[in-house]
Formats: structure tokens, sequence, C-alpha cells
């Protein structure tokens, strides 16, 4: 995707990486243009696409943008959907079949040579085959096929349960074909590499956690308004919006009975309907959609709260909460691949009641509230900070870049050519 505005989820990782990349190798970048995002991110979708060329040509020598094909046709979801359920490799393998895409990867390799090409997402992985004689990295922000089996575990729906165990299974045989190919698939967690390498005994992975901006995300000063909370998150994407419904359904209710005027702030683009209707039946919440900023919200609120119980990889806004030195209220899901330590970087909580309990005791709390706040900061200094992920991904590249094509189980030190990155 078009990694640029670097405001939510895979885009803060994609621009912060590449950014350290441009830093060290010319780059050239061919992207997706997601409209459903890009409606959400600006007014207007040209002056949005000509901001995010511009942008990202600071950074990169050349950069093409393309269109989703298969999404922006009549019906574009559903029969891609449709198609990839009846003959293709499955939906996330096919989505982003795309002649221009061939077209422009081919473009690029056709006038220049490149010491590495990266694929950001199994969905890309088909294009590597336009790249043969260029060693290559494959990232996985999620594992994708371990994401859709877990989906299927907690769907009640008897029809989407069915349908996202074929999935997950299409996608796992799409995965073992993938993944060999690539001299590095870079994850986001330890715990990410050991579900890629169950998924494909063999996997070469390389470790690259998702990170923070720290120079970007501090407390602004602004005083904490009393027995306030917030959510951050893309609202239309599957995890977060069940994480919201399980808040606003199960545990907002509960918190009214004991707490007499709680606030819950929510902020992201693209909420769904369902959403939309819980929040406006609740007290004390405020759905905001998406802000230019969210820094100042954080800021303002006693504790952040994010009871996801799906999805993979690891979370941007948990990260960009410890930054702000905010206390957290989270699950152990939303936390995973995450060095949090229950009770001092962050309060762990699995039930609604659970989560109660935790957000009175800390909303009393503002001592602890701050030390846990302490805490969480430190933490994403010393292991978390992009400064520090950055690197080890130019890393990363620099070492692949010095093998051949097919790469080798393992990567070695050494010193790397200073050739182009695709």
């Amino acid at each position: 995707m078009v990694p640029y505005p670097p405001k939510s989820g895979a885009l803060i990782r994609a621009y912060n990486l590449l950014e350290a990349l441009a830093q060290r190798h010319p780059v050239d970048l061919v992207a997706f243009v997601q409209e459903p995002l890009m409606r959400a991110l600006f007014h207007d979708r040209q002056q949005g696409i000509a901001e995010c060329h511009r942008e990202l040509t600071r950074l990169c020598r050349e950069v093409k943008f393309v269109p989703i094909e298969r999404l922006v046709r009549p019906f574009g979801k559903a029969r891609t959907a449709l198609e990839s359920l009846v003959w293709g490799s499955g939906y996330m393998a096919d989505w982003l079949q795309s002649p221009a895409a061939v077209n422009a990867i081919s473009g690029l390799a056709a006038a220049k040579s490149y010491a590495v090409a990266h694929f950001d997402t199994i969905s890309l992985a088909r294009y590597r085959e336009l790249l043969p004689a260029v060693p290559a990295t494959l990232g996985h922000h999620n594992v994708e096929s371990h994401l859709l089996q877990r989906r299927a575990g907690t769907e009640s729906n008897l029809m989407k349960r069915l349908y996202f165990r074929q999935e997950a299974s299409r996608l796992a045989a799409y995965e073992r074909k993938q993944v060999p190919r690539f001299a590095a698939n870079i994850v986001c967690s330890e715990l990410d590499a050991q579900r890629l390498r169950e998924a494909v005994p063999g996997a070469r992975t390389e470790t690259v956690p998702n990170g923070v901006d720290c120079s970007y995300f501090l407390p602004t000063g602004g005083a904490q308004q009393p027995d306030s909370m917030i959510f951050v998150g893309t609202l239309d994407w599957y995890p977060n919006t069940a994480a919201l419904l399980y808040l606003l359904r199960e545990i907002w209710p509960r918190l009214l009975q004991v707490r007499p005027r709680p606030t819950l702030h929510i902020v992201g683009a693209n909420a769904p309907q369902e959403v939309q209707r819980a929040a406006r039946t609740l007290a004390g919440v405020t759905l905001h959609g998406f802000v230019p900023d969210v820094r100042p919200l954080i800021d303002s609120a006693a504790i952040y709260v994010c009871p996801i119980r799906d999805g993979g990889g690891t979370k941007l806004k948990i990260l960009e909460a410890c930054a702000m030195h905010k206390c957290i209220v989270a699950t152990a899901v939303a936390c995973e691949g995450i060095n949090v330590e229950h009770g001092v970087s962050v309060e762990l909580a699995e039930t609604p009641q659970a989560f109660v309990q935790s957000l009175v005791r800390l909303l009393d709390s503002p001592g602890t509230r701050a030390a846990m706040g302490r805490a969480a900061r430190a933490l994403v200094e010393s292991e978390y900070s992009f400064d520090i992920i950055g690197s080890r991904f130019v890393q990363v590249l620099e070492r692949v870049a010095v093998q051949p094509a097919t790469g080798p189980q393992s990567l070695p030190q050494g010193a790397y050519p200073s050739r182009d990155i695709v």
C-alpha cells in the first residue's frame, strides 16, 4: 500500500522502515493505492495522491502508484472473494493481482540493476518472479494464515466460520509455496517467527519488531481528564471492530454500573454502522473518527484501553501508547510480541469483569498510573524506537543483498554493495 501518511497500522511501519532504508541506499517504490484508506485520510482523493507522491519522492528515487484493479471494478471485493473461493489461491493471495503492477515492476527491472527487492506482504509474493535474479525479502505484518485460523475460531456465524477456515487453509498452502522463495521472511516478533516456521517448516525468518517514533509520540503537556479512557485504531479492521464492540457491549455497561461518569474517546477512521449505533446509545462515549494528530487525545486520557482478542503481529497502537507514558489496560493478545510486564508496564485483563476491576482500581490510583507510564516509556526507548528498528531492517536487507537470489539458510555479516533497492 502507499506508505503515507504514516497515521495507521502497517503504514506507520512501512513508512519508517522505508525512511531508514532510503537514508543509506537509493530506493525505488511501487505501491498500490488503497481507495477506502485514501478517502479516509484525505478530503480530496487527487490532492491526497499528489501529496503522497510528493512526500515519498523526497525519500525515493522513483515512485510509481498503481490501482488495486480487482477492487476498483464494480462489486470488486465481492467478485474477488467469489473468484478466489471458486478457483483462486484465496482472497489474500489474489486481491493484488494487477497487470499495472506487473508493468511497473517489469519496467523498473528492465531499466535498472537491483541489489535486493523487498515485498512488503504475502499478497505481493507472486511478483517475486518478475525479479528472478535479484535476492528478495518478504514482509509479514502478521502470519496471515494464523490470523485467519484464529478468526475462524472466534466467528459465531457458521457460514463465515467455514469461509475463514477455507481461506486459512488456502493461504497456508500459498505460504508454503511462496515463503521458501525468499532469502529472508521479515516478521514482527519472535512469536510470529515461530508461527511462520510451524506453517512453513524451514522458513528463513528475521525478526524486525514494530516500532514507534519516540521523538514524536511524547506527552504534550495537557491535563488528564478524570475517569477518561481512549481507544485508538482503524475501526473497519476486523480485530479493532470486534474489540470495540466487546468494549462497548460487554465492558462499558458494567463500568457504568459502578462508576458514575466515565468517558471513552474512540479515535479511528471508517467506523462501521454497528460501532456507530453502539457508541450513540451509551453514556460518556464520543466517536471522533480520524484525527490528524491523536497525541492530544491520548495525552488527556487517564487510561489507554485495548481489549483486542483477535489478529496477529504486534500492535503499533500499544507501542504508541507506551511512548506517550500511558497506563494501558489490554488483553494478552493485544500485547503479543511486545516485552511488556503485567503490573509494571501494562495491566492485563481478559474478561469484562477483570477489565472493570482494573479500570476502577487504576482510575483511583494516579501514582500507579504514572509509574506504569514511566515503565512503558522506558521499554519502548530501549527496545522499540524506530531509530533502532530501522537500522535492524536495513542490516537484514544489506545481508540479503550479497546472497544468491534463492538465499541461504543464514545471512552472514559482511560488507554490503551500495546498489539499488526496489
